[in-house]
């Protein structure tokens, strides 16, 4: 389940980049996809993905996925280790 995503944590961080649809954006949002299938839950299609900075200020790294095929839509909270490897997938509530 641990994949390393370093480029998506950079297109995170920098929303106009990361709505620009490049081959490589959406490799990342597929990885990102994968990994939260693998994981037990839903995920079709990455429709965001951006750094949640409250949480992330005071411990790790969180991401906010969201995942919406315009039929069902399901946000997570993706916890990286240092090493920008994923440590922990969660819903987000």
């Amino acid at each position: 389940m641990r994949r390393t995503l370093p480029v998506l944590l950079m297109l995170a961080a920098m929303p106009g980049f990361a709505a620009a649809e490049t081959v490589q954006t959406r490799t990342l949002e597929r990885q990102a996809a994968r990994a939260i299938r693998s994981a037990g839950f839903w995920c079709d299609k990455v429709s965001e993905a951006k750094i949640d900075q409250v949480l992330s200020a005071s411990g790790p790294t969180v991401v906010r996925v969201t995942c919406d095929d315009r039929t069902r839509y399901e946000q997570y909270k993706l916890t990286m280790t240092p090493k920008n490897t994923i440590a922990k997938i969660e819903v987000w509530k």
